[in-house]
């Protein structure tokens, strides 16, 4: 029998503390929004993408160091590409729907014991943001956070670690995606 003197107590995640390397976020964010408001973008594309990219070196930082992508950053990038999806979904833009399909993969991995409810809220805003650049961008994003994701992985079994984090290759594979996106005018 369990009782409230040993039950046992839920464990709350650190609190989240900024670095001054977090700071990075802003020049990035205001290049990625720069880029995309030159490249002709709207708002609803600009703004998930900006958040983004503001978010960007905290969640690498934390994820690397303690393997857990906070929800008080995730959550509400969630939130800014949902309503950046739905505002696209709204003109029958179909691509956020894209972006649920490679949520759908990472959630089916996260099931099967691959990574983290976080890497599948992090790879779920990523994909709604990089929605906005076309139907293909998140599913590509998701292609190529697996290559960086399998290199960075071969460098870590070579260094004779036995776990990765795999918010830094999500973070990677959209940008790199993004990045090529804009540049091509693809958007």
């Amino acid at each position: 029998m369990t009782t409230a003197a040993t039950a046992p107590t839920p464990t709350l995640a650190p609190p989240l503390r900024l670095r001054p390397v977090d700071a990075l976020g802003v020049p990035l964010a205001l290049a990625t929004a720069w880029s995309l408001i030159d490249a002709g973008l709207d708002a609803a594309a600009v703004v998930p993408l900006f958040a983004a990219a503001l978010a960007a070196p905290l969640l690498w930082r934390v994820d690397v160091a303690e393997h857990r992508l906070p929800n008080a950053v995730t959550l509400p990038l969630l939130l800014v590409g949902a309503v950046g999806a739905a505002a696209r979904l709204a003109t029958g833009d179909l691509a956020p729907v894209a972006a649920l399909a490679s949520a759908g993969v990472l959630l089916v991995m996260a099931v099967a014991g691959g990574m983290g409810m976080g890497d599948v809220k992090l790879g779920a805003a990523l994909a709604l943001a990089t929605s906005t650049l076309g139907w293909i961008a998140p599913l590509a994003g998701l292609a190529a956070a697996v290559v960086v994701g399998g290199l960075a992985g071969l460098v870590a079994l070579a260094a004779g670690r036995r776990s990765l984090a795999f918010g830094p290759s999500l973070l990677a594979g959209h940008a790199l995606v993004g990045a090529l996106a804009v540049a091509s005018s693809a958007v």
